[in-house]
């Protein structure tokens, strides 16, 4: 197995953990990109999310997961620039999950492209 495809796999369980534990926590109307038990997310920003779910009191939420192995690509920057934005004008909550220990890996990447701590939430799993 190569390289990427052992961080392709990191990415898919990182996905398949965060889906069982928001069904686990009763987020609802979930959504999810590459599951065929799930619906596709409608696009933000011209972006598909992973992950989108609403939780117990109907806040909508979209999920990012990353590796710090693709923080380097202009399409993760993107995708969290509009994801973040959509969070601000729609009042939805933006989470960016990545592996345990990446947390201060993706925190300075979202500083870097000047996103306000406000707008994204960083969760491990």
């Amino acid at each position: 197995m190569s390289i990427e495809d052992e961080i392709l796999d990191l990415r898919d369980d990182l996905a398949d953990a965060v889906i069982e534990a928001l069904l686990e926590s009763g987020y609802r109307d979930l959504k999810a990109e590459g599951y065929e038990d799930f619906p596709i997310p409608a696009p933000v920003g011209g972006h598909i999310p992973d992950i989108t779910a609403k939780n117990k009191k109907g806040i909508t939420f979209i999920f990012e997961v990353v590796t710090k192995e693709f923080f380097a690509e202009q399409e993760v920057a993107d995708r969290i620039k509009a994801f973040a934005e959509f969070g601000n004008e729609k009042d939805a909550q933006f989470v960016v999950i990545v592996p345990e220990g990446e947390e201060g890996f993706a925190s300075a990447f979202i500083e870097d492209l000047e996103i306000s701590e406000d707008s994204v939430e960083i969760w491990e799993a």
